[in-house]
């Protein structure tokens, strides 16, 4: 049985990954009545972290900067990254739920994205936001949502990658691992390029698995803090362990 603040944080958690939940289905998982699931989400919706809607609720993007001891996970990791990022770096961030959230927090610290992504392109593009955007290119890969490149490192050679920012749906200490190899290419190159590299995932990720792997070079590994001993030698930067779930991404 959860405490009402364990499963408000495994509701946000669920949120992040599926984008929506149903009360009736949440509450059927969680074994607690309609009623309790309706009074988090009520809670839920004061402090900002979901919008409600007839039968249940939607994620919703942080609109504001958010401080380190946010009860989201992904703002938590977003406030850690962002001590990596300084103003005018060239980033290369995948797109992801995880990357909508880390510009939320970044309107007052403009920067280049290199992107394969049309829908990066599409939340990096409106006015409102002060990043250079640069396009590496390509034929778009209906699959996976990205353009596809004969050759992906030199493509991000030329404007050259300060830091990566990857989210992977799985993580070994030696490599990362895509369920789509247009995601998993990219990845490499960027991982290969890039001055630095982040590896931003739940620590449910640390135990997952996905085809496509990806080796990696020397990165820092940004998580939750029940980090299992194989990754005791990775540089690591975390956040405390919030509960368990299935989830193992942050949403492409």
């Amino acid at each position: 049985m959860y405490l009402a603040e364990e499963r408000r944080q495994y509701i946000l958690r669920l949120l992040e990954q599926r984008g929506s939940i149903r009360t009736t289905a949440l509450a059927r998982e969680l074994g607690v009545t309609d009623e309790t699931i309706r009074t988090d989400l009520v809670a839920m919706q004061n402090r900002g972290l979901l919008q409600r809607m007839h039968g249940g609720a939607r994620y919703i993007i942080p609109s504001a900067p958010a401080t380190g001891d946010s009860p989201r996970l992904d703002v938590q990791l977003a406030h850690r990254v962002l001590s990596h990022i300084r103003l005018g770096m060239h980033l290369y961030a995948e797109p992801c739920s995880f990357t909508r959230v880390l510009l939320a927090q970044m309107q007052e610290l403009p920067c280049t994205f290199i992107t394969p992504s049309p829908a990066q392109l599409a939340d990096l593009g409106p006015a409102a936001q002060p990043h250079t955007v640069i396009c590496t290119g390509g034929t778009l890969n209906k699959k996976s949502g990205l353009l596809t490149h004969p050759a992906p490192t030199e493509a991000l050679q030329t404007p050259g990658i300060d830091v990566a920012i990857l989210c992977p749906p799985a993580l070994s200490p030696t490599h990362a691992a895509y369920a789509q190899s247009t995601r998993a290419a990219w990845a490499a190159a960027a991982a290969q390029v890039a001055k630095s590299t982040l590896l931003v995932v739940p620590s449910s990720a640390l135990t997952a698995h996905a085809r496509h792997q990806v080796p990696l070079p020397a990165y820092t590994l940004m998580t939750e803090d029940n980090i299992p001993p194989d990754f005791s030698g990775i540089p690591a930067e975390t956040v405390p362990y919030i509960s368990e779930s299935t989830i193992n991404d942050f949403g492409y």
